[in-house]
């Protein structure tokens, strides 16, 4: 059983999303875009987190990490929910992410968006990463 906690201690998670291969760079202080941070903890410490925020205008998914000894055991899948369900709760009618990834999100009812009809949620294509080593998709998932 996973118990999720809302926080506003980003910098724990900053770690975890570092470590679990995202760009994000450890700090004490979430970016301006985001308005929600759940995290899960075990015996272990710090099992999985996520991070909610709006961009551009639109609902996103900005993080969403397991450390991988947890994982396959449904905590990602339930802290996507708590995402889309904020999303919701705001009134979209969608929500999109940037994902290194793809295939674990389309599982849960997401599709991959062609960056031309994407908004600008992304920093992907003036990173230095891009198409180097790093290949993530634009993702959306409409309710």
């Amino acid at each position: 059983m996973h118990s999720i906690k809302e926080t506003t201690d980003y910098y724990p998670l900053s770690l975890l999303f570092r470590d679990s291969g995202l760009e994000v760079k450890p700090s004490d202080k979430a970016p301006e875009t985001t308005k929600k941070l759940w995290r899960c903890d075990d015996a272990q410490g710090l099992a999985g987190a996520c991070q909610f925020g709006i961009r551009a205008g639109h609902c996103c998914l900005e993080c969403l990490a397991v450390r991988e000894d947890v994982r396959k055991t449904g905590l990602g899948k339930k802290l996507l929910e708590l995402a889309e369900q904020e999303a919701k709760a705001l009134g979209s009618r969608e929500i999109w992410l940037v994902g290194k990834v793809p295939e674990y999100y389309e599982q849960f009812g997401w599709v991959r968006v062609n960056r031309q009809e994407a908004p600008p949620i992304s920093k992907c294509l003036t990173c230095g990463q891009f198409q180097v080593d790093c290949f993530p998709s634009i993702m959306k998932k409409v309710f």
